[in-house]
């Protein structure tokens, strides 16, 4: 029977690798959510400041500001869309590959408890034939 070793080791450099690129995708959500934070804190500095003076050019600043943070929201909201979509697809890709590799190591574990198996019965069947032998020399004594 074939060695299942290198095949397993294959399966788990597969799966780590896949494992990475699921980290890094998650990275950049998290760098996403961090980014989008900050243009809400932003916006939210700006807003405060303006109610402190609350002049004509104050407020007209203010709207285009507004706009120009809520399109960048908007922005990273379908980068964020996005990244969900190829997280899940990485996901699915991680979970296949793992149970790759567990069904490899089953096979694996298998073959050789049958092989330690069949080595268990050649063992005792030799030592039921020297049994044997040894009490048909006995009688013949």
């Amino acid at each position: 029977m074939a060695d299942l070793e290198s095949l397993i080791r294959l399966r788990r450099h597969t799966v780590e690798e896949k494992q990475k690129i699921l980290a890094e995708i998650y990275r950049e959500v998290e760098k996403r959510e961090e980014e989008k934070k900050n243009l809400y804190a932003r916006l939210d500095k700006e807003r405060k400041a303006m109610e402190a003076d609350l002049t004509l050019e104050t407020r007209e600043y203010y709207g285009r500001f507004k706009g120009v943070i809520e399109s960048g929201i908007e922005r990273l909201n379908g980068e964020l869309r996005e990244l969900e979509t190829r997280l899940t697809i990485a996901q699915e890709e991680v979970r296949a590959a793992f149970a790759d590799q567990k069904r490899v190591e089953i096979v694996h574990e298998r073959r050789k408890e049958e092989e330690q198996a069949a080595i268990d019965t050649k063992e005792s069947n030799e030592m039921d034939d020297i049994g044997v032998e040894g009490f048909r020399r006995k009688e013949e004594i």
